[in-house]
């Protein structure tokens, strides 16, 4: 009884079509990846990835292209709004950048106009 069940796990490897075992992760004829290749479409998969691109832009599109790679459309969706996120979250970090560096700017520059004595003093 054991041993069928046990013949009832093994699968077919996909590129080279022998057996492989139920814990395989590779297939130990040829070494095609059985196990890992497809991403997760889970609720808490998804916020995270979608959290990574919004605060960590340039790291979400790591998992976004895993995503689009996927063969399901579920997955491109998801990689798509990591990338749209990405996106945003790299043009909206330039943009609050530009706005300090203008404040900063003009602020040096004010300083600069009024005579507080510094010009006088010397190192």
């Amino acid at each position: 009884m054991m041993y069928t069940s046990f013949m009832d796990q093994i699968s077919i490897c996909p590129k080279c079509k022998n057996n492989i075992g139920p814990t395989d992760f590779f297939c130990p004829v040829c070494g095609y990846k059985i196990v890992g290749g497809d991403a997760s479409t889970s609720l808490f998969k998804q916020i995270s990835v979608y959290l990574l691109s919004l605060f960590l832009p340039p790291f979400g599109l790591i998992p976004a292209i895993k995503y689009l790679k996927q063969g399901d459309d579920k997955s491109k969706k998801i990689g798509i709004v990591a990338i749209v996120l990405t996106v945003l979250s790299i043009i909206i970090s330039f943009l609050i950048f530009k706005s300090f560096m203008s404040t900063y700017t003009k602020t040096l520059n004010g300083l600069n106009g009024q005579s507080g004595g510094y010009e006088n003093f010397s190192f």
